[in-house]
């Protein structure tokens, strides 16, 4: 999550001449506090970036994704299916969990107050068959579970991240993974909609007679994407520039200063929140829809 702008880029709202090495750091740390600040106000990102995310079924042909504008779509899948059984049944353990990152399998047991955390990658374990005999050859009580051998062959690394960390201990902890690729999907890039609009053919678990929809219960689908700009809006900059500029200038004065007046001649008061041309100038990327 890079700053939306560059120092070099805050300098030129600041109209100084030149800047001390302290003046620097001073503008740095305000362009990653305004860039984070402004993410949050507008509830996106704006660089492109890769996205990973899960949305549950709407029974309606459009789903809205929370990034955008798209620039590619690389899998939309669907049907979460437990593919993965991991269990520990070791009664030296008093305490076992297990729980997927973005990259492995991570096992943690208790044994008299002393942990030991094993972490099988997906590298080194390429299909759910070689992370299964991975787990099995630990020993310690663990063991793991296909619980259909058709999927075997399956992606280690495509089992659902953040699954959190389940309980093992004398029973199955399972991990998931969506199953099917769905391939009858149009894009709405600027918006970040994808439409489900083909007609003649309705998924049997659909509500007869509706036609394609993103059916389903919660986070039936799996989403991964890439959204964002490859250059960040110049208003957007603008915007970043303009706060670090007034945040920059108020460091100069008493922090303690609440209103300051010269009678005909100039009266200043510190800033507090986004300064209004910031607001103005953010409104059009703000996401109402997350």
């Amino acid at each position: 999550m890079a700053d939306l702008i560059t120092t070099a880029r805050a300098k030129y709202n600041i109209a100084q001449s030149s800047f001390s090495s302290a003046e620097d750091t001073t503008i740095a740390a305000l362009v990653t506090a305004c860039s984070k600040s402004i993410r949050r106000y507008c509830r996106r990102e704006f660089d492109s970036q890769q996205f990973d995310e899960l949305y549950n079924g709407t029974r309606q042909p459009l789903l809205i994704l929370n990034q955008f504008p798209i620039v590619s779509v690389e899998r939309v899948a669907y049907g979460p299916t437990t593919v993965l059984q991991v269990t520990n049944a070791s009664a030296a353990n008093q305490r076992a969990t297990a729980r997927v990152t973005a990259s492995a399998l991570e096992l943690v047991r208790v044994a008299s107050a002393v942990t030991t955390t094993n972490t099988l990658t997906f590298a080194a374990n390429v299909t759910l068959s070689a992370l299964k005999a991975a787990v099995d050859a630990l020993g310690n009580g663990w063991s793991a579970t296909i619980p259909d051998a058709t999927y075997n062959n399956r992606a280690s690394a495509d089992l659902r991240a953040l699954q959190g960390a389940l309980n093992a201990k004398d029973t199955q902890a399972e991990w998931k993974l969506h199953l099917f690729e769905l391939s009858d999907f149009e894009i709405d890039a600027a918006r970040g909609y994808l439409w489900r609009l083909r007609s003649g053919w309705i998924d049997p678990l659909e509500v007869e007679g509706d036609g394609p929809t993103w059916f389903g219960g919660v986070h039936n689908w799996r989403v991964q994407y890439t959204a964002g700009f490859a250059t960040v809006p110049e208003d957007v900059q603008e915007a970043c520039a303009h706060w670090v500029a007034a945040l920059y200038w108020q460091t100069k004065r008493d922090p303690g200063l609440v209103h300051e007046t010269v009678p005909g001649a100039v009266e200043r008061r510190p800033v507090l929140g986004m300064p209004p041309a910031v607001l103005l100038m953010l409104e059009p990327y703000r996401n109402l829809r997350v």
